[in-house]
């Protein structure tokens, strides 16, 4: 899974367009020109909407009015000034950090001749004997886990607002947090042997206490009745950890090339789908490498892998039945064209063409599985940008503490990512299933009602 943001993958600047002549003219239900990503037309920049940056109405209004003194409303010539109207202007303000401490009081009443004292019930919280509320635990593992904001930094923030909290005390209280949500993440786990349509990946990430490179194991169900990701750490990149996680697992399953999936792609339960979007950044590599050749032969193939994106927008409004038909006589015919051009070549060994050549060959039954069933993409795109937030938080914090912090980063990353993935304010729902952690541990099945794609929205607002 690559680091970089979409311009590594933009083939528009490379401008193969202008050599684009030789190839096979593809018909109007193949390309939309308006689309290609190879059209050498500089794109127009689009005008700035007048008015608003963003929306205020939503935000509360505090009024101030600025009225004349008493001795400002005589006319010069004495006569008293007559009101004449107003004049409006607005302004945003952003209150910094601020705090309150809720004192919780519970009465008690009790019966003397009984010798009975009866307590009201205080609403039980998420960590015991712990200072702080849900909610406060929940805003610290969103500007750390969304906002990419390592601790110590908060600290500092909340200093600034008057609050003197150690980096190590907002740690503590996320990872007792993570394990209040434990019962979230086997609730996810549990959910594999029911899904049929998954994408896989993995990512780099360093422990500092072992001293070892990890790795972040991504699993995205594309299920549109129970979509959802799925972060676990391991030690390991072995293929073994795929393997053991996916064991119960049966349906499609897209990947990379990476070796690690072979003992899936060799399970006759599982139909194994290739990643285009991998293929394509290698010929991309090729031809910057090359300055940019257009005429070369992985500028040629670059521009037959565009089409079958073409085709793919075609058809994103499409039903899997009507995306397979589609496909069939529409991407066929250029698949036909790439392996026979890719065939052809014989490029030195070891060079990057010869590498991206070699991987399309030896992924080629993977990757043209993609057009027979019409309800997988043409990518594992989908489990890379859900892997993509986690790449550029590691960036500002570097490492995990230990293997068992790691895991609970884990879990937390899923919970966020599938409020994303089902348009669900993460911050609420962090808060709301915290408060709900006993309740979880008693009650098993109540953890997969209360999983983003099937918790009821309504419970949030």
């Amino acid at each position: 899974m690559r680091h970089f943001g979409k311009s590594s993958e933009n083939t528009a600047s490379l401008n193969l367009g202008l050599f684009d002549e030789a190839l096979p003219a593809a018909s109007p239900q193949e390309v939309n020109p308006a689309e290609e990503e190879t059209t050498c037309a500089p794109a127009k920049r689009k005008k700035k909407s007048a008015g608003r940056l963003f929306d205020i109405s939503k935000f509360p209004i505090e009024t101030k009015t600025y009225d004349l003194a008493e001795d400002k409303k005589i006319c010069g010539c004495g006569k008293a000034l007559k009101p004449a109207g107003e004049d409006r202007s607005t302004q945003v303000d952003h209150i910094p950090e601020t705090f309150k401490v809720i004192e919780h009081v519970t009465l008690n009443y009790c019966c003397r001749q009984c010798n009975i004292i009866t307590s009201a019930k205080k609403p039980s919280t998420a960590l015991p004997k712990c200072m702080t509320t849900s909610g406060f635990i929940a805003e610290v593992m969103i500007r750390k886990y969304e906002q990419h904001l390592p601790l110590y930094r908060q600290a500092k923030l909340f200093e600034r607002g008057g609050a003197v909290i150690p980096d190590n005390t907002l740690g503590n209280w996320v990872m007792r947090g993570a394990d209040a949500l434990e019962p979230l993440n086997d609730a996810l786990v549990k959910q594999l042997p029911h899904v049929y349509i998954l994408q896989a990946d993995e990512t780099k990430v360093k422990t500092l206490k072992s001293s070892k490179q990890g790795y972040m194991w991504g699993y995205h169900s594309c299920d549109p009745g129970n979509r959802f990701v799925l972060f676990e750490y391991a030690a390991s990149r072995g293929g073994h950890i795929p393997s053991e996680r996916l064991k119960a697992f049966s349906g499609i399953l897209q990947t990379d090339g990476y070796a690690g999936y072979s003992p899936l792609q060799k399970r006759p339960d599982i139909i194994c789908v290739g990643c285009w979007d991998h293929c394509r950044r290698k010929f991309i590599d090729v031809v910057k490498v090359a300055d940019k050749h257009k005429t070369g032969k992985a500028a040629q193939l670059l521009l037959l892998i565009n089409q079958l994106y073409a085709i793919e927008r075609s058809a994103s409004e499409m039903t899997p039945a009507e995306r397979t038909a589609h496909r069939q006589a529409h991407a066929q015919p250029v698949l036909d064209t790439i392996y026979n051009d890719a065939m052809s070549i014989n490029a030195l060994p070891k060079s990057l063409l010869d590498i991206a050549v070699t991987y399309l060959k030896n992924q080629w039954p993977h990757l043209i599985t993609y057009i027979q069933h019409g309800e997988v993409q043409i990518s594992n795109c989908w489990i890379e940008n859900q892997i993509r937030p986690f790449a550029v938080g590691r960036r500002n914090w570097l490492f995990s503490g230990t293997p068992e912090s790691a895991n609970k980063a884990a879990l937390i990353y899923s919970l966020i990512q599938n409020c994303h993935l089902h348009e669900i304010n993460a911050r609420k729902y962090l808060e709301y299933v915290l408060n709900r952690a006993h309740e979880m541990r008693r009650d098993l099945s109540l953890a997969t009602a209360l999983l983003p794609q099937f918790i009821d929205k309504s419970v949030l607002l």
